[in-house]
């Protein structure tokens, strides 16, 4: 299959509907203003992330549904024929992006939010898609779904809760939706990072190993969405994805892993940057014994970066190359070998933070 038409499609609907949707939000003031731990000077559009979501839904809809030859994920028959795997991507995606464009539009509550992500988890877990078992550190797996607990009976079929698989399930797409959401706070690095590692998701789909063309499909057109988002967004950017774009893609990127059999090694090294920056994050604020959900600070990498006086651009290409190195382990690596990769991964964060700080505290004194 030649995959580098999708891509290309994906790219030039989403630098042009990126570029309308700058100018709907110019019009109907739907800005983002500056305020004091803000890079941008300027009031900026806020509703990009609707472009990266449509030009995915578009593509996908014309290769997955129009097209009579489009590759199934192997999820089964919903409704329409429709298989249910890419059934639980499109509604849910659709639901996170929408719901969190009315809150880029008009602001939601915290747990207004909580409760979109929650609905749109719990799609995908209906879908039967999850994280059904673990590698186990002294050899072979552990299996998550030894603990069911019955929920409803209908039409004589018992429905269950898988407690460790769904439990695990829900966290991680609960948090992946989060953690982009959390990188999002300088220019072009969200979409970048994302394009990033759904463009290695794909290499992995499309290796002899894994060989599953639905998974490759879906993640290269979600890279070709960010690539033409980033064509406006890349610094000085002309226009910010905003929750809509951050949730949708941190639940693509959430269910992509698990599609092919839920690899969290393989994920946590794909995605390891933003998750071990905002576990970093995470852990300083409540180190401070403050809020670590809702309080704003600069203590993520990227701030890190600037304040030792990086560009902006500087910045971000150098989190590129930290995020695809890493894609490039995942890639080469065999399972044990991923799991030393990722605490790697934790120490040189860690260690790369530190360096950040002692070249801010010396550019600070040359002032």
């Amino acid at each position: 299959m030649n995959y580098l038409f999708p891509f290309s499609f994906a790219l030039v609907i989403s630098m042009i509907l990126a570029g309308f949707f700058r100018r709907i939000g110019y019009k109907y003031n739907i800005v983002s203003i500056p305020r004091e731990r803000d890079i941008h000077k300027n009031p900026v559009p806020r509703i990009g992330g609707t472009a990266i979501f449509l030009s995915f839904l578009l593509v996908s809809l014309v290769y997955f549904i129009i097209s009579p030859k489009g590759p199934s994920f192997g999820g089964g028959e919903w409704f329409l024929s429709l298989d249910k795997h890419l059934a639980a991507i499109l509604l849910g995606g659709t639901t996170i992006a929408f719901s969190m464009l009315l809150d880029d539009i008009f602001g939601l509550k915290a747990w207004q939010k909580f409760f979109f992500q929650l609905v749109v988890t719990l799609v995908v877990i209906a879908s039967g898609i999850g994280i059904n078992t673990l590698p186990n550190p002294f050899g072979g797996t552990l299996n998550l779904n030894s603990v069911y607990v019955p929920i409803l009976s209908m039409n004589g079929t018992i429905y269950h809760f898988s407690l460790w698989s769904d439990l695990l399930t829900l966290i991680w797409m609960v948090g992946m939706m989060n953690v982009i959401n959390f990188i999002d706070g300088v220019d072009g690095l969200a979409g970048g990072v994302s394009g990033i590692a759904a463009f290695v998701i794909f290499l992995l789909s499309v290796s002899l190993a894994v060989n599953q063309p639905a998974v490759a499909l879906i993640s290269i057109i979600l890279a070709g969405s960010c690539v033409g988002f980033l064509v406006w967004n890349f610094p000085p950017a002309k226009i910010f994805m905003g929750d809509s774009g951050s949730a949708f893609l941190g639940f693509m990127l959430g269910v992509l892993p698990l599609i092919s059999g839920g690899k969290l090694a393989t994920a946590f090294l794909v995605l390891g940057f933003p998750i071990v920056d905002g576990l970093l994050v995470f852990a300083g604020r409540i180190y401070r014994k403050e809020n670590p959900f809702t309080t704003p600070d600069k203590t993520h990498l990227h701030h890190r970066f600037l304040k030792a006086k990086f560009s902006q651009r500087q910045a971000i290409l150098s989190i590129y190359v930290i995020s695809a190195a890493f894609g490039w382990v995942a890639l080469r690596s065999t399972s044990r070998n991923k799991m030393i990769a990722a605490i790697i991964l934790v120490l040189l964060l860690v260690m790369i933070t530190r360096g950040l700080n002692y070249m801010a505290k010396r550019a600070n004194k040359q002032i």
